[in-house]
């Protein structure tokens, strides 16, 4: 029987995808030689492979996550100004027609991380 999952996604810096991560208020609960991150925030893991090769234009990944107060997460991103460090595409929380309150941000690898809340 299934009991959770952890999405492995590809980074080609591994310091870079600690910092950002780091931002959003995940802790680094492992790092295996250096090439192998786990990130923890409140029982949700992700976890990162080292990829030199790994180009953050052409990254087709995707992650859901899922918060019961996404407006909180949108204002304090939206107070690291990512914009102006280089992370183009941020979009601060809005009501979606599927019924999700979602935010998304492109992390610095290309993957596009998306947050929401059930529109109540």
């Amino acid at each position: 029987m299934l009991t959770s999952t952890n999405a492995i996604l590809p980074t080609n810096d591994p310091d870079r995808t600690v910092a950002f991560y780091q931002s959003l208020g995940f802790v680094l609960h492992a790092r295996h030689d250096s090439d192998y991150l786990v990130f923890a925030q409140n029982g949700v893991e992700l976890h990162f492979a080292h990829d030199p090769e790994h180009v953050a234009e052409t990254s087709d990944h995707a992650v859901y996550f899922h918060s019961d107060d996404v407006d909180t997460l949108s204002g304090a991103m939206a107070k690291l100004n990512w914009v102006a460090q280089g992370y183009p595409r941020f979009a601060p929380a809005q009501d979606r027609p599927w019924g999700m309150r979602e935010l998304h941000v492109l992390d610095p690898d290309g993957h596009l991380i998306r947050i929401g809340q059930e529109v109540t």
